[in-house]
């Protein structure tokens, strides 16, 4: 098997959407995720992720000036490539993604170190952070309407 932690976050997803509080059933699933093939070291990095996106710590980032320019780094460009660069730099142009976001984006993207990361994949990120801000209503909805014109994966 080829999975990673994003195709357990997947099939977590896809499978146990409906399961309120994932660190109250941390156990059962873990049980399920590794009874479905899922390696272990996958497993326990997925969760760390999920518990991660709920993270309230601020980045504190001065207010980029209009003519501020943001320039991926070589180790950012090695997970994301130039179209996933591309929208993302659309998204923050055009106000879905703060700043803040932005850099909370990169971050969750480079934790998952998913080689076959792309664009669909990135998409999927935005929509789980969106998601777990509380005042990020109007964005996450926007990208669900319209940035996700396809569903995530569904794995197994």
């Amino acid at each position: 098997m080829r999975e990673n932690t994003l195709d357990v976050l997947f099939y977590l997803f896809d499978n146990y959407s409906e399961s309120s509080d994932v660190n109250q059933n941390r156990e059962i699933l873990h049980g399920y995720l590794k009874d479905a093939g899922f390696l272990n070291t996958h497993i326990v990095k997925a969760f760390d992720w999920l518990e991660s996106l709920a993270d309230n710590d601020k980045i504190y980032l001065s207010q980029p000036k209009n003519a501020s320019i943001r320039h991926f780094s070589k180790y950012e460009m090695r997970w994301l490539d130039q179209e996933s660069q591309d929208y993302m730099l659309s998204l923050a142009n055009s106000g879905v993604l703060s700043s803040e976001m932005f850099e909370r984006t990169i971050d969750r993207v480079l934790s998952l170190g998913d080689k076959e990361f792309d664009l669909n994949r990135l998409k999927w990120v935005i929509l789980m952070l969106l998601l777990n801000q509380p005042d990020s209503e109007a964005e996450y909805i926007w990208m669900d309407d319209v940035a996700l014109g396809e569903e995530a994966p569904v794995y197994h």
